[in-house]
């Protein structure tokens, strides 16, 4: 198999003996890809500083297997430079993707709207909003699209001052008003209609509902990794801690 000038992001590369890499790749037609990058690590090599994350490139690759060979690359647009905040944030896009996606399965809309994502967080669009997005959108393109706007197993719409109980692979239930607890328990997640709403809707600028998406898109993306730790997550918000204090 040979491709060339395929649109992709570097999601991933580790060392691979003296002067080489193993990359992962997330590109437009063919999904995630594990590619062999032979000499790329040695000083002289033009594709050396080519090979770097959040950077749209063209590559080229031949050969079979789960590591074909890296063949040639390709820089489109400028290098974004990014805050420590939106790198760790980027950081974590790429983990999701190499975390969830099976390799070769193409996503072509989602490919799209990452590279849309991470323009969002170069140019500062709020790191919290665009991250709610990416999550609610690589949930739906993974077939577990979130059900925001009415009630599970019926047409009722969800309502802003209503209670509800989000069970994963179901969708919102209308619990008692009684109900003042909203921790996660081990068959679903307690929300406000409101906050279900503007998920839907993608408002996030109401900080409690915008910490209660964050919460059911944590519980729900949890259950998808089945105990696959987010390193990135971890460093992400260390850093945003530093930030703030």
């Amino acid at each position: 198999m040979r491709v060339q000038s395929q649109p992709a992001f570097l999601l991933h590369a580790r060392p691979f003996r003296e002067t080489s890499l193993i990359i992962e790749v997330f590109t437009w037609q063919y999904g995630r890809v594990g590619l062999l990058a032979r000499g790329v690590r040695n000083p002289k090599s033009r594709k050396r500083a080519l090979v770097m994350p959040f950077q749209s490139l063209l590559l080229g690759w031949s050969g079979k297997g789960e590591l074909p060979l890296l063949t040639s690359i390709e820089a489109t647009g400028h290098a974004r430079e990014l805050a420590a905040e939106q790198r760790y944030a980027a950081f974590y896009l790429n983990e999701l993707l190499l975390k969830l996606l099976h390799r070769h399965d193409a996503h072509e809309s989602l490919f799209d709207y990452y590279g849309r994502t991470l323009d969002e967080i170069y140019q500062g669009v709020p790191i919290q909003h665009a991250l709610r997005r990416f999550e609610k959108e690589l949930l739906s393109q993974s077939g577990y699209g979130l059900i925001l706007h009415h009630e599970a197993g019926s047409s009722r719409p969800v309502v802003e001052n209503g209670r509800y109980k989000y069970i994963p692979e179901q969708g919102p239930r209308l619990v008692s008003q009684t109900v003042r607890e909203y921790q996660p328990e081990e068959q679903g997640i307690y929300i406000k209609g409101k906050s279900l709403l503007d998920f839907y809707h993608e408002v996030f600028y109401d900080k409690e509902s915008l910490k209660e998406c964050r919460r059911l898109i944590r519980y729900l993306m949890d259950r998808q990794l089945a105990g696959k730790p987010l390193h990135s997550r971890r460093v992400f918000h260390q850093v945003l801690s530093g930030l703030q204090s």
